[in-house]
C-alpha cells in the first residue's frame, strides 16, 4: 500500500474543536463536570441556608449556574485556546506520513515515527479526525478534513484507520458518501463533430 502523505498547519479553531471533542467524548470528564455543577449548586444552597441570607432560591441556583457556566468557558474554550498559543510547535507546519507500519510526524522541532499500537481510539467531527493515543492520556494527533486531496484519500484513511486503530469506525460518512459520487470531468474535451 502507498503512504498517504499529508501537510497543513493547524488554526486555532480546529485546535480548540479538537480538545474539545477530546474532552466531551472522555465520559469520566463529564461525569465530573456533571457532578461538580451538582456540588456548586448545593454549596451555594447550603451556604445561604447556614449564613442566613434572604436571597430567594433561584437566585442562589441562577449564580451557581453562572459561576457552572464561567467555568465550562474556561476548560472547553480558554484553556485550549491559550495552550495553542503558548506551544510554538503547533504552529509549525505538520507533515503526516500513513504508512501501514506506522506514522512518521515532521515538524520543523519534531521528526518521530510511532506505531499504530500507541493509538487506542478515533473521534471525528465534521471537520477533522482525532486519533488517541493512551488509555488515560489526553494525547492526540488531529487531522483537519480540509487537507484531503479528493474523496478517495480521505476514504483510505479512514480504512487505514479501521484497520489500525478502531475496527467499529465506518468505511465512509454521509458526508464522504456524497463527495466520492461526485462527477468529475475529463482530461480530453467532447468530440462535437
Amino acid at each position: 500500500m502507498q503512504p498517504l502523505q499529508l501537510q497543513f498547519t493547524y488554526t486555532e479553531a480546529e485546535y480548540v474543536s479538537a480538545a474539545r471533542l477530546l474532552m466531551l467524548r472522555e465520559k469520566t470528564m463529564v461525569i465530573r463536570l456533571m457532578v461538580f455543577f451538582v456540588l456548586i449548586l448545593l454549596g451555594a444552597i447550603l451556604l445561604t441556608i447556614v449564613q442566613g441570607f434572604v436571597l430567594p432560591l433561584w437566585s442562589v441556583v441562577l449564580l451557581a449556574l453562572l459561576f457552572d457556566m464561567a467555568l465550562v468557558y474556561r476548560i472547553f474554550v480558554d484553556m485550549p485556546k491559550r495552550y495553542f498559543r503558548g506551544d510554538p510547535k503547533l504552529g509549525d507546519e505538520y507533515r503526516l506520513t500513513f504508512s501501514a507500519d506506522h506514522i512518521w510526524l515532521q515538524t520543523s522541532q519534531i521528526d518521530s515515527k510511532l506505531a499504530w499500537s500507541l493509538y487506542t481510539r478515533v473521534h471525528e467531527n465534521s471537520s477533522l479526525y482525532v486519533i488517541v493515543y493512551g488509555k488515560d492520556s489526553r494525547m492526540m494527533t488531529v487531522v483537519p478534513k480540509r487537507v484531503f486531496t479528493s474523496a478517495q484519500e480521505e476514504l483510505r484513511f479512514r480504512n487505514l484507520l479501521r484497520e489500525r486503530v478502531d475496527g467499529r469506525m465506518q468505511a465512509t460518512n454521509a458526508n464522504l458518501e456524497g463527495r466520492l459520487s461526485e462527477y468529475v470531468p475529463g482530461t480530453q474535451p467532447p468530440d462535437w463533430r
